[in-house]
């Protein structure tokens, strides 16, 4: 999932298929993120994107949250223990 900031949407992704647009999002990759993550029309994802996947561990004011749920407008942080975050993070 990614937020679209021209939109301020949340945008799910997928893997990019196997075909020509490989080939030209090669040519784009230094103006857009990992080459493999593509928007629901096929456009690769712009590197100035934030990205979120659900369990994910994210920072927000030195507090530690897990993603539990992306909608298309919006996010939910679930708080983390301390002691569970440094759990999750040395796998």
């Amino acid at each position: 999932m990614a937020v679209n900031p021209e939109t301020n949407r949340i945008e799910a992704l997928q893997e990019s298929p196997d075909s020509d647009l490989n080939a030209k999002m090669e040519k784009l990759q230094e103006q857009f993120t990992a080459a493999k993550l593509v928007r629901p029309d096929g456009s690769p994802v712009p590197k100035t994107w934030t990205t979120f996947t659900v369990g994910e561990l994210v920072v927000i004011k030195d507090y530690t949250f897990s993603v539990a749920y992306i909608g298309e407008t919006n996010v939910l942080f679930e708080p983390v223990s301390p002691t569970d975050a440094l759990e999750a993070s040395n796998g």
